[in-house]
């Protein structure tokens, strides 16, 4: 195709740049809720297992946010399913002018 292989560097750097936000502001705006369905979700896990659920956080613990694991796996699913339009339309739209200036550089 014309556009082939710079439409999927455009894709790509659209793609790193828009995970990054995502993980930031869930980072950010997030973490306590993140923090409770981190909780939620590893206590059904514990009870499907027989296991003990997690104790009660107590206020000496409120200041300690999600896991990075958590908070990464939550922006990764809202990178791939809520933002894909988004990358595709921004995609196609800076393809081409992208195209022309490595083009103008000497590519």
């Amino acid at each position: 195709q014309k556009y082939g292989a710079a439409g999927v560097i455009v894709y790509l750097g659209i793609g790193m740049v828009d995970l990054g936000l995502t993980f930031a502001g869930i980072q950010v705006l997030g973490q306590d809720k993140v923090k409770l369905l981190e909780d939620k979700v590893m206590n059904t896990v514990n009870e499907w297992r027989g296991l003990p659920p997690r104790p009660e956080r107590d206020s000496s613990q409120e200041k300690e946010g999600a896991s990075l694991a958590s908070v990464f796996v939550l922006a990764y699913g809202i990178h791939k399913t809520l933002f894909l339009p988004f990358r595709v339309t921004v995609t196609a739209a800076i393809t081409p002018a992208f195209v022309r200036k490595i083009h103008a550089l000497g590519w």
